[in-house]
This record gives structure tokens, C-alpha cells and sequence, in this order.
């Protein structure tokens, strides 16, 4: 058991470590049970992946780093307002109370 009740209001890195722990899991499980969601998350980090790569490539020199940052952000917002994300908010919330049924926290303590 750690110590560390955590500092200056900040939560215990336990706290944090199960707010983490669940964050990921709700997602995997949203992902598992939304296949057209899994898809799109998929081809959308392929396209960041695309994107950052030929962004890096039009600026190698290290000066232009935060331009290629930027101009592969604004392709990557263009990709989304494209493809929108097909997880809508009942969705969400149907998986989100599915998940909290099931959903066993984890001991981080």
C-alpha cells in the first residue's frame, strides 16, 4: 500500500491509476460492442498516422516541427468533419451504463 495520499488536492496516484485503468476499459469495451466505432477508430488512426508522416515529410528540418504539428492537425479535423465518428450519444450512454454493470475496478492501492 503507497504512502502517497496525494498532495495540494491532488488525487493519490492509486485514484488516478483506477481513473485510468477505467477510462481504458470502458473503451475497449466500446469498441467491442460498436463494430462501425471500432472500424472508424481503426481507419482514423491510420489516417493520423498518414498524415503526420507526409506532414514530417514537407518539413523535415527540426525548426519546422511545430508548422507540420499544426498543418497535420487541420488535415486531421478535416478528416473528422469527413468521417464523422458513428458512436452517438445514446450509443455512448447505452454502452456506458452496459459497462458500468459489468465493470469489476481494479486495486490500485
Amino acid at each position: 500500500m503507497s504512502n502517497n495520499p496525494g498532495k495540494k488536492g491532488k488525487p493519490a496516484p492509486w485514484v488516478i491509476q483506477a481513473r485510468e485503468h477505467r477510462s481504458r476499459a470502458l473503451e475497449d469495451y466500446q469498441r467491442a460492442n460498436h463494430p462501425a466505432y471500432d472500424e472508424w477508430c481503426r481507419r482514423r488512426t491510420e489516417a493520423s498516422i498518414q498524415i503526420r508522416k507526409e506532414e514530417e515529410a514537407a518539413r523535415p528540418e527540426i525548426w519546422q516541427i511545430s508548422a507540420a504539428m499544426k498543418a497535420g492537425a487541420k488535415r486531421l479535423k478535416a478528416w473528422d468533419d469527413a468521417n464523422p465518428n458513428p458512436l452517438t450519444w445514446e450509443d455512448s450512454t447505452r454502452l456506458k451504463e452496459e459497462f458500468d454493470k459489468v465493470y469489476v475496478p481494479k486495486d490500485f492501492s
